[in-house]
């Protein structure tokens, strides 16, 4: 049984048989069931994916029912299953929906379980949310952003953010650090409302509808904007600039574990992520598993090892092993609040989704034709190609900020985001 302390609230996503991506035994029946009623179950990779970490009583209820292949790889309904279930982790990647989803698809392959991909990274989902906010440079150089790209933005979150982790990393304990997005701040609304409604409508395909309403609560607000985000301090954490780039690349998740009954204390472990070896139009056995998580002291080729310190004495370093748990903490749980554990849990599973399915790696051509000048409202601010976004913003602050510059801490600072 998962332990959790006096006077603690138990906050796991699953049990801790199941942390490292696991297959449980109820999970494997099941999956064995639809083999039997269909010989060949394969699934695109990112439906896939998505069925590997789906909660167990919508597999359960769908499998028992003989839907599943009807609702996930029929003629008619499997396509658009699989083109909501990839716009999702568009969104949750920063990146522009495929302008054709009808497109035909290229001759779909069945790939090879447990391959990890030695392909060189795409662009990274690194995007400062201030610099969403304001305008900035498509990558055909045309202007895009004001008013109509807008969510609610709340003075001092990124600097409440900071102060509450003590100006340092909450996994690493590193200086120089950003005030990160778990959720990312494109998918709050703007002007494409539509995707976003979409967006958490498709999680309620994998998810229980009141688990993901009440994800989706703690940012959507506002009764008279019922589709608009507006930006708190539960949605932030403070991170190093190097996990921040690992995060963005889908080389490691967070999962909460137990939160104080005070909410001044928040437990989470880190999970080292593979990157697998999938392409777009591979298709994937149901039976195969993902890679597991157990054991890792690094995501491979050179995302890792790092070290923790010790928060009781700087001078010892704690290896992060898949595994490790650490307290956040805050000392006014009102003003400066701990990472929400429900988009801590959202951010697990499409971490993981991301890296099982091997959509961190896809190049934007894999994902369709997109184009940044296309403003036809289907889709949130998209990212701009690194290059084009440092034309475009200042550098980074490249020293720890005095005591007078954490006090002030502007809305006007870059310091990036976990999109």
């Amino acid at each position: 049984m998962d332990t959790v302390a006096q006077g603690w609230t138990n906050v796991r996503p699953e049990e801790d048989g199941q942390r490292f991506t696991e297959r449980s035994a109820e999970r494997r029946q099941l999956f064995l069931k639809l083999q039997s009623l269909h010989p060949q179950p394969v699934f695109p990779s990112i439906t896939w994916a998505f069925l590997q970490i789906a909660d167990i009583e919508v597999i359960r209820e769908v499998v028992q029912s003989h839907r599943i292949r009807q609702l996930f790889a029929d003629r008619d309904y499997g396509p658009v299953t699989e083109r909501n279930a990839l716009d999702t982790i568009l969104l949750w990647s920063q990146k522009q929906p495929r302008k054709d989803p009808t497109a035909a698809s290229a001759t779909s392959t069945h790939s090879q379980s447990k391959t990890v991909s030695n392909q060189p990274p795409s662009k990274s989902r690194l995007l400062n949310a201030n610099i969403l906010a304001g305008s900035k440079r498509t990558r055909s150089g045309h202007i895009i952003g004001g008013p109509e790209y807008s969510v609610g933005r709340h003075d001092g979150v990124r600097s409440n953010c900071k102060k509450r982790d003590g100006y340092l990393c909450a996994v690493s304990r590193m200086a120089e650090i950003d005030a990160a997005h778990i959720y990312p701040w494109c998918g709050l609304g703007g002007q494409n409302e539509e995707r976003v409604v979409r967006f958490w409508d498709t999680l309620k395909m994998f998810w229980n509808a009141e688990l993901v309403e009440s994800w989706r609560s703690k940012l959507f607000v506002d009764a008279n904007n019922p589709n608009r985000g507006t930006e708190t301090v539960e949605n932030m954490i403070s991170l190093s600039a190097l996990l921040h780039r690992y995060h963005s690349a889908a080389r490691f998740a967070l999962r909460p574990i137990q939160l104080s009954d005070d909410k001044t204390k928040l437990e989470l472990e880190f999970h080292w992520l593979v990157v697998e070896g999938r392409k777009r139009q591979d298709e994937v056995n149901i039976m195969d598993e993902p890679l597991s998580s157990a054991n890792r002291l690094s995501a491979g080729r050179g995302y890792g090892p790092l070290d923790r310190i010790d928060p009781n004495d700087d001078t010892i370093r704690i290896p992060l092993v898949s595994g490790t748990r650490f307290t956040m903490s805050t000392d006014d749980p009102v003003q400066r609040p701990l990472p929400d554990t429900g988009l801590l849990t959202l951010q697990w599973h499409l971490q993981r989704v991301l890296a099982m399915s091997g959509a961190a790696e896809w190049m934007e051509e894999d994902f369709g034709n997109d184009d940044d000048d296309d403003q036809d409202g289907q889709g949130v601010t998209s990212c701009d190609n690194v290059e084009n976004w440092l034309q475009n913003v200042e550098p980074p602050e490249n020293h720890r900020p005095s005591q007078i510059s954490r006090e002030s801490d502007s809305e006007d600072s870059v310091d990036g985001s976990f999109e």
